[in-house]
């Protein structure tokens, strides 16, 4: 209001989230008139008014209230009327090209965005929001940061983006200082929450509310061995700048006791258990990975079983580490199969019961174990080698070289799958 009598001829006003200037209760009215009054006298122009406004801005804007009802933004409404120039919510593949190539040329800034938004295009709303996200983590309350906490090891260790609400207010605790800890009040968690729910730049807020979509399978019934996940109560999502963040900033953190026990008690997914287990393992958390890998198995985790029946073996429970890998195939994985086969052949005196599980593999539709029976005829003695290798010609579906060995798939010129 105090400068507008200064512009003059050629000159561009950048009003910056216009809502700051526009909006304002006391002075909203006055700059829009003003702002008016600078575009229509001839002798002052050119001159170019430029704002930005959130969709959600504009419409409250421009909207006529009832007849009844106060009108606190109508010459806001005439300035903007027929003026307002939509801008795509998400670069197109052209946009998303150019940007490319200028992070391709040096543009720290576009690149770091683009490991986020690249998916979906929104590189506005990221470059927007990333800042104040940040700043927003810096700043939170110790309870809402120890859910962020929670929420960024869950993602860097392998849980989906939907993360349980039950798990992420039972993992937080520990994450609070004994102090913090002491000074919580009953509704800690509902407050926290709300915290993280308040949207920045970009309307990107730390941790929102989720609605995962619904799974779309084709008609016909669901095998009874294979349920589906279901997680109960409300999920959240943490912002991807965050997970990001938190993938660079605590790669070697372990986190706390009661991570391990939320994740326990309240995941049910079986490849989030099962990467957790791992993850434990990897920290030495190994009885926390002995009962995470248990719970992957009983809600339907193949891999979990072999890893349980290499344990068993290592222990030298042979004959439950072959059934754990049995179970998995019954579940349509036959890479467990693969896998036992594998440490079947580095045993001495093993090789007895390679071909059978080598054929029951590839009658699961792996082929590639007939490979490992093929590498040994000279140690296995088989009398039947040659019809081993009729059997990889059948089931290979990459062909064969001039000398009649198979194609390795990932050797040029392959044929098949």
């Amino acid at each position: 209001m105090e400068e507008l009598h200064r512009v003059g001829s050629r000159t561009v006003v950048w009003l910056n989230e216009a809502q700051h200037y526009l909006g304002d209760p006391h002075a909203g009215e006055r700059i829009a008139a003003a702002v008016h009054t600078l575009l229509v006298q001839p002798e002052r122009g050119p001159v170019l008014v430029l704002g930005t406004l959130w969709p959600d801005y504009a419409t409250q804007y421009t909207t006529l209230p009832s007849p009844e009802a106060p009108d606190p933004h109508s010459r806001v409404r005439e300035l903007l009327a027929g003026r307002i120039v939509h801008v795509p919510a998400a670069f197109d593949p052209a946009a998303l090209a150019k940007a490319t190539a200028l992070a391709e040329a040096g543009d720290r800034l576009l690149a770091d965005a683009l490991t986020r938004a690249r998916s979906d295009g929104r590189l506005t709303q990221d470059l927007a929001g990333a800042p104040e996200l940040l700043h927003r983590y810096d700043t939170a309350s110790p309870a809402a940061r120890a859910l962020l906490d929670a929420a960024m090891d869950a993602r860097r260790l392998g849980v989906g983006p939907h993360l349980p609400q039950a798990f992420l207010t039972d993992a937080a605790p520990d994450y609070l200082t004994d102090t913090d800890y002491d000074q919580l009040t009953d509704d800690w968690a509902e407050r926290a929450y709300a915290e993280l729910a308040k949207p920045v730049h970009g309307k990107h807020a730390p941790l929102r509310r989720a609605t995962p979509r619904p799974q779309r399978r084709p008609p016909g019934p669901t095998p009874a061995d294979s349920p589906t996940p279901q997680t109960t109560g409300p999920v959240f999502r943490l912002a991807d700048y965050l997970e990001q963040h938190g993938r660079t900033t605590r790669p070697h953190l372990c986190p706390p006791a009661s991570f391990w026990h939320a994740a326990h008690t309240h995941l049910t997914h079986p490849d989030d258990l099962h990467n957790l287990a791992q993850a434990a393992k990897a920290r030495h958390r190994l009885q926390w990975a002995h009962h995470l890998h248990h719970r992957a198995a009983d809600h339907g985790s193949t891999d979990a079983l072999v890893a349980l029946g290499l344990r068993g073996e290592e222990a030298g429970d042979g004959a439950g580490a072959e059934a754990l890998a049995r179970e998995a195939a019954d579940h349509d994985d036959a890479n467990a199969l693969d896998y036992y086969l594998a440490r079947l052949r580095e045993q001495a005196g093993a090789e007895a019961g390679t071909e059978a599980l080598a054929r029951e593999a590839a009658d699961h539709g792996h082929a590639e174990p007939l490979l490992y029976v093929d590498s040994l005829p000279r140690r296995l003695q088989y009398s039947d080698v040659d019809h081993i290798r009729n059997d990889i010609t059948t089931r290979w579906p990459y062909g064969l070289d001039p000398d009649g060995t198979p194609t390795p798939p990932w050797q040029d010129g392959a044929a098949g799958g």
